[in-house]
């Protein structure tokens, strides 16, 4: 039935070739009259008709299929004196019409078109002719005055929040859909994965400098994937234009955080067109080494005795305050070359892009809720190298007049390694007080802080290795068509195939210093060692003293709320760590091992796999007279997913032996769905568009969570699980945008859009294990538990939310102000989401026989979606005066709903979050040199995570919120006729349990997590020629 479709497309096709060989092309060029720069997105039309196009990324335009005959040819470019011109079509003779648009004017007066406004301006066409819904940052936007990276660039766009890391961007969140289900692609090809688990993609490895466009697209049509749920960003990228051009940055940065001054950027780039412009070369290195440190604070909670019926008070289990000092080295280079050749084009593009993460972390653990009292100082290293590669080969052809065909091949690789080492030195008795009663901003009042009572523990190594490379290759074919002047368009399709292969590699290894079986190990290790030497012979609890780094400084740690350390020396313990490992690797007894390679953890969570896609798609794009334009078409696709992995039954010397644990496991699955999809905009004035957009995508599994993995522990009758029969999940999505237009007001659009989720991924808690065969499990497993099973969820998830947008400059204003450009954007985003729960229930039955029943009582929980923002405000006002730029620029992100829980009070939430920015530039006497500078959060925003729950340990905790959650009025009342005897009895109420704790006011909710990171200052030159 497929290919019936697509073979009676292929006969319309032949017949309408036929029917309209006496058509022509009209084509042509439309550019700035003042500085004959390309106008990109001009709206180029003939009057009367329904045939028009708008202009490429060159400036360049074909309308095809016209008739002989005299007709008006128009061209408009919002900001720009709209342009019109009489021309004659004569069969058989190619036409060719240019247009020079005028910027607007004021009585007659001419105005400078200033940077940040002509970057408004593209984007605002581009935005405005989109066949998709989709929002535009510009290549003067980007390049004008650029942000921290890519990812920032981003998270200026509506609906748009981004995640970070040490205050910088990393991964994004569109529509209030985490970063694993939405697509990152460069010129259209998908970025390889960075996570070690799932489909997200690490943005900071993108240079903005490497960029002329960014596409962040929320409803995609046929042409696109369709394994995306919140949106796909696309990076396209610089290309030679004509001339020779280059570009030096140089650039210097202060961390606030940890008073760093010798961070730098270095970005070069080259270009040139040969032979009468037909080749073009591109070239660019992009080096930078920037410190992201951060201070964290981490605290876990407990919530026992519990019950999920009432209000459960939290207690303090853990803190930890831990020192990350991170530096981030970043090189990046981009090559792209392109040859025009008749008609067409041939071109590829190679991005090449490398973090190397150099992080040192610093760590006060304290363990609140054990007998001992101790207290846990941690030192490590975290070498953490993530490399990204993505390479395109296109072949773009104009067959006919009518007929364009275009090839790509695409290579995409990512790798992700880390290798982490921590040091664990541990103090008894560390306490004056009990401590089990206590909160995080108290705790350090009762540490007594003793070095002569702190001795090295143990160590732990771990390394993780992800690889993940694609090869993909497809065409497309466009048909342009004409029924009669009032309806035009195009008959698109296209393939795509491509071949993912993964490999997920994890290592690790540990000594336990204090093992009563080490003595003689111990003993020759001080000896080896002369800063060893004080500590006495037969020492099993080695004393902190000749471990520490004397040079280690607190200062200014979380605003000095907190002290911290002692920590050791790594360059001591990593001598150390190379002697064990080097030495006391292997010995027939376990026992007397001391640096052991734990068999079973290096291996169970091992895994391999590939991925083979195939889609295909048919599309029509319809004009309608000069108001009506429809898109619609089907895409198909299909997805054989084949992982392996491990089975494990673990034995009692898991870390000695792999045995039970190396049964290898094969999973092979296959999935089919055809996804249609509907566009409709009209234009009923000049002024005003209107959309809608009905689309259906999907989003697959994380991998860890599909491979074919389990690891039984018999003595604790619970199974570690993995679900290789997830299916993805189905999403019907709906997007209405209004738009308004004029070269006064700007561009001013509302969007609404909604989304019903089905299948949709997540964890209902454990569950007990009634039928093994249901889960592929061994027949012994029954009447065990599985920890953290994760299903599809059968509950629909419905999100819904609008987005309002105004872009606009202030052209008319008098001429101090006329450089004014302003930019606000808000979004509102609403979910209801049905979290599966499952409580695990024992009865006792007495008739018609003695037994005991374990059943798995399924319910759910109503809550957001994970990631999800309520509330984004962006606001920016640049400023552009001769040789000055400025942009401010302010973004706000309300709570987000951060991790999910069984229990309600241990539910987590970010604070809201408001953070600010500023951008300068200025020009300098000499053609081509500007000097800038950046300021990275202005105000040094803080990221604050808070429980649900409350800590009424706190010391600042109002108790009368306590005993208003608490009133027994909540839980039940009194039925004077209840009760067997009629005398009266309690009812329960069953209250909402998070309704009730949403009643805490949020600064008296129990704190998780906090991380400063300071603010960046970087200033430097950039040259131009």
């Amino acid at each position: 039935m497929k290919n019936q479709t697509i073979n009676r497309y292929l006969i319309f096709l032949i017949t309408s070739t036929i029917a309209f060989s006496q058509a022509v092309t009209v084509k042509g060029l439309v550019i700035d009259s003042s500085n004959k720069e390309p106008l990109v997105g001009a709206n180029v039309y003939i009057a009367g008709t329904s045939m028009g196009t708008s202009t490429s990324d060159e400036g360049r335009y074909d309308i095809a299929n016209v008739s002989p005959g005299t007709y008006t040819l128009k061209a408009s470019y919002i900001g720009y004196e709209s342009e019109e011109m009489e021309i004659t079509v004569i069969a058989g003779e190619e036409l060719e019409q240019d247009f020079e648009l005028k910027y607007v004017t004021i009585e007659g007066k001419t105005v400078e078109v200033t940077a940040q406004a002509r970057g408004q301006m593209d984007a605002i066409n581009k935005q405005l002719k989109a066949k998709s819904i989709k929002n535009i940052i510009s290549s003067d936007r980007i390049q004008e005055l650029p942000d921290a990276n890519a990812a920032e660039a981003v998270a200026r766009v509506p609906g748009v929040s981004i995640r970070r890391e040490g205050g910088e961007g990393n991964k994004v969140v569109i529509r209030g859909l985490s970063p694993k289900y939405n697509k990152i692609t460069v010129n259209g090809t998908n970025l390889a994965s960075t996570d070690a688990d799932d489909r997200s993609t690490d943005l900071s490895m993108i240079s903005q400098y490497m960029l002329e466009g960014i596409e962040v697209t929320k409803a995609g049509t046929p042409d696109q994937e369709a394994d995306v749920l919140g949106g796909t960003v696309n990076f396209k990228l610089k290309k030679a234009p004509s001339g020779l051009h280059g570009n030096l940055v140089t650039q210097g940065m202060y961390n606030s955080l940890k008073k760093t001054q010798d961070d730098y950027k270095l970005v070069f780039d080259i270009s040139n067109r040969f032979f009468n412009d037909k080749l073009g070369l591109l070239g660019q290195i992009d080096l930078e080494n920037r410190n992201r440190s951060s201070h964290n604070l981490l605290a876990n909670y407990v919530n026992t005795p519990a019950d999920l019926d009432t209000i459960n008070p939290l207690t303090l289990a853990t803190l930890t305050l831990k020192d990350v000092a991170r530096q981030n080295n970043r090189d990046n280079n981009l090559f792209v070359i392109d040859y025009n050749i008749p008609n067409g084009n041939i071109s590829y593009s190679g991005l090449h892009s490398t973090i190397n993460k150099d992080i040192t972390t610093y760590a006060n653990v304290y363990p609140l809720q054990t007998p001992d009292g101790q207290r846990d100082s941690d030192t490590g290293e975290l070498l953490n190298r993530i490399k990204v590669t993505s390479e395109t080969w296109k072949y773009e052809q104009q067959l006919t007049p009518d007929l364009k065909l275009d090839l790509f091949k695409s290579f995409s690789r990512s790798t992700n390694g880390d290798t982490s080492k921590v040091y664990n030195f541990r103090e008894s008795a560390a306490y004056t007080a009990d401590v089990s009663n206590k909160s995080v901003d108290n705790i350090q009042e009762f540490t007594i802080n003793d070095t002569n009572t702190t001795w090295f523990e143990r160590y732990d190594y771990n390394e993780f290795l992800t690889t993940e490379t694609e090869h993909a290759f497809g065409g497309n074919m466009e048909f342009d068509l004409k029924i009669n002047n009032q309806i035009s368009g195009k008959v698109k399709f296209g393939f795509k195939n491509r071949d993912k292969t993964r490999e997920h590699d994890r290592d690790y290894e540990y000594g336990a210093f204090t093992y009563v079986a080490h003595t003689d190990k111990r003993n020759e290790t001080y000896e080896m060692f002369d800063w060893l030497n004080s500590i006495p012979e037969n020492t099993i609890y080695a004393n902190y003293y000749p471990f520490m780094d004397r040079d280690y400084d607190d200062e200014g740690f979380l605003d000095g709320k907190y002290s911290l350390g002692p920590f050791a020396d790594l360059d001591k313990m990593n001598q150390l760590f190379s002697y064990f490992r080097a030495n006391w690797n292997w010995d027939p007894y376990h026992e007397n091992i001391m640096h052991h390679f734990h068999k079973t953890q290096s291996l169970i969570y091992d895994y391999s796999g590939t991925e083979e896609y195939n889609g295909r798609y048919v599309m029509t794009d319809l004009n309608i007279g000069r108001k009506l334009n429809v898109v619609t078409g089907v895409r198909l696709e299909d997805n054989i997913t084949r992982y392996t992995s491990y089975h494990g039954q673990q034995t009692t010397l898991p870390h000695y032996n792999s045995m039970g644990s190396d049964t290898v496991s094969n999973h092979t699955r296959k999935n089919s769905y055809t996804l249609p999809s509907l566009f409709l905009k009209y234009q009923p004035e000049d002024w005003l568009i209107l959309r809608y957009a009905s689309t259906k995508t999907l989003t697959r599994p994380n991998y860890s969570d599909i491979i074919p993995l389990y690891n039984i522990n018999g003595a604790a009758r619970a199974v570690e699980y993995r679900n290789p029969y997830l299916d993805p999940g189905v999403s019907e999505n709906n997007d209405y945008v209004v738009s308004f237009n004029n070269k006064h007001l700007g561009l001013l659009s509302f969007s609404y859009f909604s989304k019903k989720i089905e299948g949709l991924i997540f964890s209902s808690g454990q569950r007990y294990i009634t039928d093994p065969s249901l889960y592929g499990l061994p027949g012994f497993t029954e009447k065990y538990r599985i920890n953290d099973y994760k299903a599809n969820n059968p509950y629909v998830v419905n999100l819904d939310g609008f987005e309002i947008d105004y872009q606009t400059r202030f052209w008319y204003l008098p001429k101090l102000l006329r450089g004014l450009v302003f930019n606000a954007n808000y979004t509102r985003t609403n979910s209801e989401v049905k979290y599966p729960r499952t409580v695990i229930e024992t009865k006792v039955i007495f008739d018609p026989s003695f037994q005991v029943v374990t059943l798995n009582l399924d319910s759910l929980y109503i809550d957001r979606l994970l990631d999800q923002p309520r509330d984004i405000i962006n606001l920016s006002l640049g400023y552009d005066y001769k040789g000055f730029s400025g942009r401010l620029s302010m973004n706000y992100i309300s709570n987000v709903f951060s991790t999910t829980n069984f229990w309600p009070g241990l539910r987590e939430d970010t604070d809201a979050y408001r953070r600010y920015d500023l951008s300068m530039k200025q020009k300098l006497p000499i053609k081509g040199l500007e000097l800038y500078l950046n300021i990275s959060n202005l105000t040094e925003a803080v990221d604050i995570t808070r429980l649900r729950g409350f800590n009424p340990y706190d010391p600042d905790f109002d108790d009368s919120i306590y005993d208003e959650i608490l009133d027994p009025s909540l839980f039940s009342y009194f039925d004077p006729n209840g009760g067997d005897d009629g005398n009266g009895a309690r009812v329960g109420l069953n209250p909402d349990i998070s309704e009730l704790l949403g009643r805490v006011p949020r600064d008296q909710r129990a704190k998780s997590q906090e991380q400063h990171y300071g603010q960046t200052i970087d200033i430097g030159f950039r040259f131009a020629f």
